[in-house]
């Protein structure tokens, strides 16, 4: 089961099969174009690999716009929302052979006693441990690319701005109903070969790949769940949209969000065409 569908409304508005993750944003009264690209959060290092194009349109840019902030407040906060209260555990949220199911997967998958998982893991939402289940895949071998991303625009003296505060990405994650959380965790484990080998042809195809084939292969399971479509992308889009709208009339700026955001009716590529501007899809070379 693919887990990410590109929609029929999106197919229409990209047009042929050769737009990219990166676009340009212009017209609507601006004097200088802006950029917006749909990046993955991490990806295997032998995979990374960021576009020449990519690098230029930051180094013309003011101003590099990422979700949320990158520092230590940033990272107890996200994960304070990805764990449990104090005196709850994952082993209190799921029935006993829901958790002896998760345990047994992770004994195995990843070389774990139940002593070590229960220290590292044992306090973890569902969500967030099923999300982490991918990443844990790739070993040590992790890029982020909006982390890199910054790099190159602090290198190159770009004001960075974050879209929102790290507690609303945390509200987001924490709308998803615990059941909800728990079903996509155990989809996850049983289906985990699919879930490795659909990621592996993702960080393939990203970021050199159209659309249309990056969002062919599933990210997880919750990609597809109306309520974590409405809570944890539709509704944030909406509340950048002003921002970015502001942020683009002041200076121009390169703009990294998941690429998840940029599809769909209610997509960052068609709430931006529908407020005036002009989206014009950069080709990303080979």
């Amino acid at each position: 089961m693919k887990i990410l569908f590109l929609p029929f409304t999106l197919l229409t508005f990209l047009g042929q099969a050769q737009n990219s993750p990166l676009w340009e944003i212009s017209g609507n009264g601006l004097t200088k174009p802006s950029y917006i690209f749909g990046s993955l959060k991490f990806t295997h290092e032998k995979h990374f690999r960021i576009p020449a194009i990519v690098e230029e349109k930051i180094k013309s840019s003011k101003i590099f716009a990422i979700e949320d902030q990158v520092d230590h407040h940033a990272q107890h906060e996200l994960n304070s929302a990805l764990h449990f209260p104090k005196g709850q555990t994952l082993a209190s949220a799921l029935k006993p052979a829901e958790y002896k199911e998760v345990l047994d997967f992770f004994m195995k998958e990843f070389n774990l006693n139940k002593q070590s998982f229960e220290a590292k893991y044992g306090t973890m939402k569902p969500l967030a441990l099923s999300i982490a289940m991918t990443r844990l895949s790739l070993g040590n071998k992790v890029k982020f690319y909006d982390i890199e991303l910054l790099h190159i625009a602090i290198k190159n003296k770009l004001k960075p701005f974050s879209l929102e505060p790290i507690e609303r990405e945390a509200e987001a994650l924490n709308s998803y109903p615990l059941l909800n959380q728990t079903r996509s965790l155990l989809y996850s484990v049983e289906h985990f070969d699919e879930q490795k080998s659909d990621f592996e042809k993702l960080m393939v195809k990203f970021p050199f790949g159209t659309l249309d084939e990056i969002f062919e292969y599933a990210q997880h399971p919750t990609e597809r769940n109306p309520i974590f479509i409405e809570e944890f992308y539709s509704k944030r889009n909406a509340e950048w949209l002003p921002k970015i709208d502001k942020m683009v009339h002041d200076q121009p700026a390169f703009i990294c969000i998941g690429v998840s955001h940029l599809n769909g009716d209610l997509g960052l590529l068609t709430l931006l065409k529908k407020e005036g501007y002009t989206l014009t899809s950069i080709p990303l070379g080979k």
